[in-house]
């Protein structure tokens, strides 16, 4: 087996990837086309307006196929699968990258 010095990839890196090959192969090119697309828009605007905490924790407890569905959303709408997290840097390190930072790393690039 070969070794490489990548990190093992995230349960939401691997679906924001999903949701970016979704959208980019023309799968799903506007907003109507996500399945039960109001229920999913309605849970994505309550999830951008919950504080990054409780956005967080939520996206751990939610299935893959609805997470990839509200990232589908997030990539139509921004541009990007990572709209979840435009307001906690740390999270995205966390959630997406899989890197873990100390406490006061945390405060230092949130306040950025």
């Amino acid at each position: 087996m070969v070794t490489t010095a990548a990190r093992p990839r995230t349960r939401l890196a691997g679906l924001a990837a999903r949701a970016r090959n979704i959208v980019d192969s023309g799968l799903c090119t506007r907003t109507s086309a996500v399945p039960d697309w109001l229920a999913r828009l309605d849970q994505f605007e309550h999830l951008t307006a919950a504080a990054a905490a409780d956005r967080r924790a939520t996206l751990q407890i939610l299935d893959d196929d609805t997470v990839t569905d509200l990232l589908v959303l997030s990539y139509l709408r921004h541009g990007t699968p990572y709209r979840l997290w435009a307001d906690t840097l740390t999270g995205f390190a966390e959630d997406v990258l899989g890197i873990a930072a100390w406490v006061e790393l945390h405060e230092l690039v949130d306040a950025t």
